[in-house]
């Protein structure tokens, strides 16, 4: 039979059994007379005390028996506990409870078993006084009294003994602590003269101990203060007891500040005398400044860290708590705990089950803990909190339990939301069945294979963990193809696994198309993103990759680039026509136009300058419209480039406001210019378009505005020190537009509706035109407009600025420049032009003398070279200095001059990596901007 009985009080009786401190003690000669008395008195074999633990039975003395103890679950004596009275069993084999039990079975081979209770004063049943025999029988009325005066008697000696143990232990801890205490103990007589002094107190005074005990405390004591030490030798004798500071003088004159607490003890069969306890507190003048800080420190470290401690003392119950222990608990101020009204606290079942075996494992063999349990606290908030636990033991008994006390309800539930995050993102993965998610190891091998993956290859995760990497799925001649260009594009080689997360790691995460294989064999278009794993460290552990099949999505891309194709083809065509139409018809418009302008300047009569009039307007206006056609037509067809140079704003604005000043006094309309006091004074634009923009948004102003105002405003929205964001408005108090047609205001041929077309005219391309050349800047127009009200036409654009004046600062940097040309005037004059800004220069008159003083080690801030050079162009000249890297050192800012007839330039440079040439006849401003240009970039 293996069930344990345990009775309703079972956790008190076995502190109670622990706390009288017999459990593994030695033999004791009185525990042994009681078991033979009754092994005699009952004619057994076997006679024992003892004592039931937890989970066993231990003997404190025992006849006929050789081992000390045996399992609780297999004892007799646990049945006795919960008698009052002898508990007989005359034949174990017959006893349901023990006719299988291993000591009925086996060795000792018990039969018969009698057993009274040992029940402490308090009610306790600490275990039993047996007697065993391997024979069935019986106990008579004689026998059964003398064994309940045995088992009284085992009582007694339990309790006493635990009383003669604390007054020894009293008694040696005294006598240690008077002759190992660091301080002055000592002993006097009521004149002050020296009866004893422990060796620590004799040493700081400068004395052995023999010397000492021969003098008296006035010999100890400055002659000053002998009035205050008579004073303390009366004061003892009529109170008893007392305490204070006392200031002696050691042997070699050095001062020594004493806290004492001294009694007199006095009887009528002895001389009184006095036991002094002082503690040398010299030091700790100076150190409790220190000390005081170091505690509140402490407090508020632990405050911080929500960290108390606490105390527990077995020989008197006492817990002590620390002021942030008492908090996380939530007690009342006067709340005192007890270990019972303590372990409440915790939550009930595994919590309070684990710090009671952890208190109950320390007290019994010194065992630390550090345990993560629940509370609830006084206030009934339920926390999570650390508790950590040591043990003091002294002669093999348990005299101190402490340690600490952490809320750490906040992590725990962070730790909690964590374990919940990670279940929702593998539940998560394995929901995502539409999209394969692969992670490797830093070796690339694979770890985790969702059921997205298996749906789209066509393995099962169990087949490619640990055993496959990402290369297993592609095409050999694609990772072929990645290899090198990866290598080309690095500059070194690279192996298979790292083309798949080396620009991962260069650009956080690297998304291309592949061609997988499946399982069985077919193949499909994948999406793959590729992006590394990091510790918390922020160590890269791994690689995540993400495979989405997009095959649908490529055969719809072939087919729309098919169709892209075609539109393209048939869009290039009208591009074409319109433009051929376009210069058809300005051709002759343009001598429609000059030759109507020719003959408004001859003498006409009032008739025909009307109608000359009629046909100049209408002819400007047709040339508008084809200049708007060839604009949009050039835009469509992509080739349309922007030419970004310096450009004075304020300039610009005057000619824009000079164009429009005729068009606006016409229709006695107020303009007003507002341009903010930080707007920089030069920006790098594209002047002629920016112009272009702004001269459609005020001529449209200007066209839909009766009565009222035009503004044109630039402001500043941000700025560093070389850049700023400028906003271009051109607000009017025009007819406005309507909500509806808002959106569609700015749709190629539109206007906001038909009849507007007919009353002010217009292709309705000038904000179609004006939107795409901001787009081709940044940028985008904007509008706020009310019907009947007005309008507000704006836009920002980031620009290079430049706040100074002076434009032709960064020349400064120049010191030589070489001039390369056949002409000796075009090199004179480039000469003149870089003297004026103090540039050296030096003359070259073919590319072949260039090489040369290249080659011989000249070196310059800048080249300009003519293309028309004789033998080799300036182009080719350009090519062989590149090649030829004369100076690895240095690198020539090269700046090809063109003649306005030669075409493809832009194109040509650009091949060439130039980004700056200029245009015969060259101007200085031109060439000034360009060198600046050249040492910027």
């Amino acid at each position: 039979m293996n069930a344990k009985l345990s009775p309703t009080n079972e956790s008190d009786r076995i502190r109670v059994l622990h706390e009288y401190e017999i459990l593994n003690t030695a033999t004791e000669e009185e525990f042994d007379r009681i078991t033979k008395i009754a092994s005699l008195v009952c004619g057994t074999p076997i006679s024992l005390i003892s004592l039931v633990d937890k989970d066993r039975q231990w003997f404190k003395s025992r006849v006929g028996l050789e081992t000390e103890e045996t399992r609780r679950d297999v004892s007799f004596c646990q049945y006795t506990l919960k008698e009052d009275q002898l508990m007989e069993v005359e034949d174990a084999e017959k006893d349901e409870r023990f006719k299988s039990n291993e000591l009925v079975t086996r060795e000792p081979n018990i039969r018969y078993y009698a057993g009274l209770p040992l029940i402490d004063p308090n009610g306790y049943a600490l275990g039993a006084l047996c007697v065993i025999d391997r024979v069935p029988r019986q106990l008579d009325q004689h026998q059964r009294e003398i064994l309940t005066l045995l088992r009284d008697e085992v009582v007694t000696l339990i309790v006493n003994r635990k009383e003669k143990e604390k007054y020894k232990e009293s008694e040696q801890k005294l006598k240690a602590f008077f002759d190992n205490s660091q301080g002055l103990m000592c002993t006097h007589d009521l004149k002050g003269n020296f009866i004893s002094v422990n060796d620590a107190g004799a040493r700081i005074l400068g004395y052995t101990r023999d010397e000492i005990q021969t003098l008296s405390l006035f010999d100890i004591v400055p002659s000053e203060g002998h009035k205050n030490l008579q004073d303390y030798l009366d004061a003892i004798v009529r109170h008893g007891t007392i305490k204070g500071e006392m200031r002696t003088m050691t042997r070699s004159g050095d001062m020594r500040i004493w806290m004492f607490n001294n009694i007199l003890q006095a009887s009528e069969k002895k001389i009184p005398y006095v036991i002094g306890n002082a503690v040398d507190i010299t030091e700790q003048h100076f150190l409790e400044k220190k000390l005081k800080h170091a505690q509140a420190t402490l407090m508020r470290t632990g405050r911080v860290a929500r960290i108390g401690g606490w105390e527990y003392t077995p020989a008197d119950g006492k817990i002590v708590w620390s002021e942030i222990t008492r908090e996380i608990h939530e007690v009342p101020e006067d709340y005192e705990p007890e270990l019972t009204t303590a372990l409440r606290f915790y939550k009930a079942g595994a919590s309070r089950n684990k710090i009671r075996t952890a208190i109950e494992q320390a007290l019994a063999t010194g065992e630390a803990w550090d345990l993560e349990l629940e509370i609830v606290t006084f206030a009934g908030h339920e926390l999570w909190i650390r508790a950590l636990g040591n043990a003091d033991f002294e002669n093999g008994h348990c005299v101190r339990l402490y340690g600490t006390f952490q809320d750490i309800d906040k992590r725990k539930r962070i730790e909690a939301e964590s374990s919940n995050s990670k279940k929702l993102l593998a539940e998560v993965l394995d929901a995502t069945s539409a999209v394969g998610i692969i992670a490797t190891d830093n070796a690339g091998v694979i770890t985790l294979f969702n059921t997205g993956a298996e749906n789209l290859l066509g393995y099962r995760s169990e087949e490619v963990i640990g055993k496959f990497g990402l290369a297993h799925f592609h095409l050999e001649e694609e990772l072929v193809l990645r290899t090198k260009e990866l290598e080309v594009e690095l500059g070194r080689s690279v192996d298979k696994l790292r083309f798949f997360v080396d620009m991962a790691e260069l650009h956080g995460a690297e998304q291309r198309e592949w061609t997988y294989c499946r399982k069985d064999g077919s193949q499909l278009y994948v999406s793959l993103a590729v992006t590394h794993i990091r510790d918390i460290n922020d160590n890269v552990i791994g690689y995540l990759a993400i495979a989405t099949d997009i095959s649908r999505i490529i055969h719809q891309r072939e087919e729309l680039e098919k169709a892209k194709l075609v539109a393209e083809q048939a869009n290039a065509a009208k591009s074409q026509f319109l433009a051929n139409m376009s210069h058809e018809l300005r051709t002759p418009l343009n001598g429609i136009v000059g030759f109507t302008d020719l003959l408004l300047g001859t003498a006409l009569e009032d008739t025909q300058r009307e109608y000359l009039t009629i046909v100049d307007q209408s002819a400007n206006l047709l040339l508008g419209i084809v200049n708007d056609i060839l604009d949009f037509s050039k835009i469509e067809a992509g080739k349309l480039e922007l030419e970004i140079e310096q450009t004075d704003l304020h300039d610009l604005v005057i000619q824009l406001t000079n164009f429009l000043n005729l068009q606006i006094k016409t229709k006695n309309l107020a303009f007003y210019l507002n341009i903010a006091a930080d707007v920089p004074h030069y920006i790098w634009v594209d002047a002629l378009r920016i112009k272009q923009v702004l001269m459609n948004l005020l001529s449209n102003a200007t066209k839909f505005t009766e009565k009222g105002t035009i503004e044109l405003s630039i402001t500043v929205e941000s700025h560093d020190t070389d850049q700023a964001v400028l906003c271009f408005s051109v607000k009017d108090t025009g007819i406005g537009i309507k909500a509806d047609k808002l959106e569609r205001i700015f749709d190629a041929f539109t206007q906001e509706d038909n009849s507007m077309t007919k009353r002010y005219g217009g292709t309705g391309l000038g904000l179609t035109i004006s939107n795409k050349l901001l787009k081709m800047m940044d940028s985008e127009l904007k509008l706020e407009s009310t019907f009947g009200v007005g309008s507000r036409f704006f836009f920002n654009i980031h620009v290079r600025s430049i706040w100074e004046i002076n434009e032709w600062e960064g020349l400064k940097k120049i010191k030589g420049v070489l001039v390369v040309a056949e002409e000796e005037s075009e090199r004179n004059a480039l000469a003149r032009m870089l003297s004026l800004k103090n540039i050296d220069s030096v003359q070259a008159k073919t590319g072949f003398e260039v090489l040369q003083m290249l080659k011989g080690g000249r070196c310059f801030d800048a080249i300009l070279i003519d293309n028309q050079l004789p033998i080799i162009s300036g182009i080719e000249t350009i090519k062989n200095i590149r090649e030829k890297k004369f100076n690895n050192n240095f690198e020539h800012n090269i700046i090809p001059i063109f003649s306005a007839e030669e075409q493809d330039i832009e194109p040509l440079c650009h091949s060439l990596a130039i980004n700056c040439w200029l245009i015969k006849p060259v101007k200085p401003e031109d060439l000034y901007s360009v060198l600046i240009k050249s040492i910027s970039v």
